[in-house]
């Protein structure tokens, strides 16, 4: 017979209990359970791509359950056709999950890497469906076959385009597994057992398709393929389960772990080292197996336990005066109270501060040298006190400074000079904090700043004055002219990746000017915050010059 595509073969065709059915219901519930379970945990690497793996694979099983329920070979041939897209669908998210939960991943997959996979899913569907216009997928040696188990059951042939499909399936599967053992080299000894669980897991589906296509073994009738990713899944979900989603490892890792270059220590609830980063083994001095008690490190290992007993917050100091060490000890708890599993400690090597600190208490005895480390010290202080620490730019007191300077040396001058204060807001600002971190959020007012200073004149002025709010005073720059640079800033802006998935940073600006010394820095500002208002209430990223009457001047 000729494998079509024919929907209304199963208006007509007759329907049989399949000997399979009960389990294959229960397996189907089974699956769609563990998707409302997974859905309702609030984290767990690969969680989304879990929640489709189980709901995919309970729709695959209910495609095949009904193909033998069918009596009728058109209708068989139908639903066989049609589960094929599913099928497709199945083992990608089976890799993806994987890949996913190895790498402590929890992320959406960006469009442009799934796009060209949907993309071939959809090609094979349609050669698929199409297979009663070409028989190049199902041949025409497909007919009924004799009765399995009393029930009659489909025999295909395979024709050139079917087997594109296993070799689809076992890429994605090959993925997966090396994933998989790539977490089983990498992790620590006590999570080895779980990836090992998890690679024997994967073997379930394999063995189970190999064992159908290469020697046609058959669960009650059927191709068990189906039925072995889904003991494969809920054994997925077990484990999952059962590490309580809050291993340390993962933990770590998804926190500060792998960003941070000063030394970082993960610790049980017992104080045992269960991950510590390599700039923690070069502090140690060799490099020392996961499991040991903190009190056994070399190095600082003793005095660290000792604060830590001292004081269950573990923030401090450490004076190591045999390595002539001085570490700052930050920690961060993993869960909370009774239910705390561990927690995370970063040290951070103050030496060179520490040291600068008993120089200058030293040189106190000396007056002379006092006098001389005062007046260094005075004048980084006047540095610091008008500098953002984060940005490196001036800050709203230096703006207040270098505004009554700008007027002061335009007293007596040519009269009429323009002066102009724009206020600048970043655009969404909380949304890079939320997607990314505030690390990441840092990083772009760093990258903005630059560019601010960059794209300005040597003789105007760029303050960060508040969390993503800066300050340009312009003089010599009236209305017109301070509008041109803060286009050709957005311009500069625009060219520049600054967040980790390359969308755009723009800005809302508010303009007021005034002539030197007939306004204050205050009329100023109070003018450009209305016109940033009226920037950002039509919409952001725009432009908005204040008149001289305060309000903001029509676009």
């Amino acid at each position: 017979m000729i494998a079509a595509f024919d929907p209304a073969a199963c208006t007509s065709t007759a329907w049989q209990v399949a000997p399979d059915l009960p389990l294959r219901l229960v397996v189907i519930c089974g699956l769609m359970g563990l998707a409302g379970w997974s859905d309702a945990q609030r984290y767990f690497p690969g969680k989304r791509a879990f929640f489709w793996l189980n709901m995919v694979l309970g729709l695959w099983l209910a495609g095949t359950t009904t193909e033998h329920a069918a009596v009728d070979a058109g209708c068989k041939v139908t639903v066989a056709l049609l589960s094929w897209p599913i099928a497709l669908l199945q083992t990608p998210l089976w890799a993806l999950f994987l890949v996913q939960y190895a790498n402590g991943e929890t992320r959406p997959l960006p469009v442009r890497r799934w796009l060209p996979v949907a993309a071939m899913i959809a090609a094979l569907s349609a050669l698929v469906l199409s297979n009663g216009a070409h028989s190049l997928f199902y041949t025409t040696d497909t007919q009924m076959g004799p009765p399995i188990l009393g029930l009659p059951r489909m025999r295909y042939g395979y024709g050139p385009l079917y087997f594109l499909a296993p070799a689809w399936g076992y890429a994605w599967l090959v993925l997966a597994a090396l994933a998989i053992v790539r977490a089983v080299r990498e992790c620590a000894p006590e999570d080895r057992r779980q990836w090992l669980t998890f690679l024997v897991m994967m073997l379930v589906p394999w063995a189970a398709n190999a064992a159908y296509l290469g020697f046609g073994v058959r669960l009650f009738g059927g191709d068990p393929t189906g039925l072995s990713f889904a003991v494969a899944v809920v054994g997925f979900g077990w484990l999952i389960r059962s590490s309580s989603l809050l291993k340390v490892v993962p933990m770590s890792r998804r926190l500060l772990f792998s960003a941070l270059p000063d030394p970082v220590l993960v610790l049980d609830s017992l104080n045992r080292v269960v991950d510590c980063n390599s700039a923690g083994h070069r502090l140690a001095g060799a490099e020392l197996p996961n499991g040991l008690p903190l009190a056994e490190w070399p190095v600082f290992g003793p005095a660290l336990a000792e604060l830590l007993a001292r004081d269950d917050r573990g923030d401090g100091t450490l004076v190591l005066s045999a390595a002539k060490l001085v570490l700052d000890v930050k920690t961060r708890n993993m869960g909370n109270g009774v239910r705390r599993i561990g927690r995370l400690l970063q040290l951070r090597d103050v030496t060179d501060r520490h040291q600068a600190q008993s120089r200058l208490t030293s040189a106190l005895a000396d007056r002379d040298e006092q006098l001389r480390q005062v007046a260094l010290l005075e004048a980084e202080l006047r540095d610091q006190t008008l500098r953002d620490p984060l940005t490196g730019l001036h800050n709203r007191r230096a703006l207040v400074q270098h505004f009554a300077g700008a007027v002061q040396s335009t007293a007596g001058a040519v009269p009429d000079r323009p002066l102009t204060l724009a206020l600048l807001d970043i655009d969404h600002f909380k949304q890079v904090n939320d997607s990314f971190g505030h690390a990441a959020g840092d990083a772009v007012l760093q990258a903005l700043g630059r560019a601010f200073t960059e794209g300005l004149r040597t003789s105007d002025g760029v303050y960060r004055i508040g969390g993503e709010e800066f300050a340009l005073l312009m003089p010599d720059a009236d209305g017109p002219q301070a509008l041109q640079r803060l286009q050709a800033l957005r311009l500069h802006i625009a060219t520049q990746a600054l967040v980790p998935d390359q969308r755009r940073v723009t800005f809302s600006a508010g303009v007021a000017t005034c002539l030197s010394g007939q306004c204050t820095l205050d009329d100023l500002l109070r003018r450009a915050d209305s016109a940033l208002y009226r920037a950002k209430h039509d919409g952001r990223d725009r432009d908005v010059l204040s008149g001289d009457d305060g309000r903001p001047e029509p676009p």
